[in-house]
């Protein structure tokens, strides 16, 4: 196997809360788990520059 490199993000965003079910930060937290999966829906995550909070780069050795 060759080594990889691993780019991790990690964004922060508040949710609008009159598109979600329910009335709280958590219940829209579970929604978008559930039915808002990041791997279905990236440039959801990733449509607002000033949400990211950091971008990190590393390697991943060969297995």
């Amino acid at each position: 196997m060759t080594e990889k490199i691993r780019v991790t993000v990690v964004t922060e965003y508040t949710p609008k809360l009159e598109y979600y079910p329910g009335d709280t930060v958590e219940e829209a937290m579970r929604f978008d788990v559930q039915e808002n999966h990041f791997v279905e829906y990236p440039t959801a995550y990733l449509d607002d520059p000033s949400e990211l909070v950091s971008v990190t780069y590393e390697v991943v050795p060969a297995e």
